[in-house]
């Protein structure tokens, strides 16, 4: 647990000064409620009047609902800090990403059967198109482009399971 007189990375030392004002502020200000409900109740009992037991009620009223408004206002900044910090780790390590210093080869390991696996299955898939297409009659202009196509696709998946492999690129360039 961090105490209380410990800066926190969220609080820059300049911060400091305008914390102190605001606390002896909120100090004062309840301060000088309670010496209102103080004399207002002094006032009553001496009075002993109705209209002096209202002031001194409406006096406490005041007291308590400035109490209630300052522990909110310190717990809601309380959970204001925790969520700037909680968002400064997750920008700090990357989304989605584990801290750089807990990655491991495993990971990277992973996403790459992942990636070669994916690029496999597109190698089959443009093997089947072509199969279906040599079954057609597709002929001219048209089976040039798709046969460009495809031979596209496969060069892009052979050089993506290339570079996977830390293998230089190979294929033809296409114009």
């Amino acid at each position: 647990m961090r105490s209380l007189g410990s800066p926190t990375p969220s609080t820059s030392p300049a911060a400091e000064p305008a914390s102190r004002t605001a606390r002896w502020g909120t100090v004062i200000g309840l301060a000088v409620l309670v010496v209102i409900f103080v004399v207002a109740l002094l006032q009553a009992a001496n009075a002993n009047s109705w209209l002096g037991w209202a002031l001194a009620g409406i006096a406490l009223g005041w007291l308590l609902l400035a109490t209630w408004v300052v522990l909110m206002v310190r717990k809601a900044a309380r959970f204001g800090r925790r969520q700037v910090d909680e968002a400064r780790e997750q920008l700090r390590t990357g989304p989605g990403r584990a801290p750089a210093a807990t990655r491991s080869g495993a990971a990277d390991s992973m996403r790459d059967e992942k990636l070669s696996h994916s690029f496999q299955i597109v190698l089959v898939q443009s093997k089947v198109i072509k199969q279906e297409l040599s079954a057609l009659s597709v002929e001219g202009p048209e089976r040039e482009a798709l046969d460009r196509a495809l031979d596209t696709i496969d060069i892009t998946a052979g050089n993506g399971m290339s570079m996977l492999r830390q293998e230089p690129l190979s294929g033809t360039v296409v114009d």
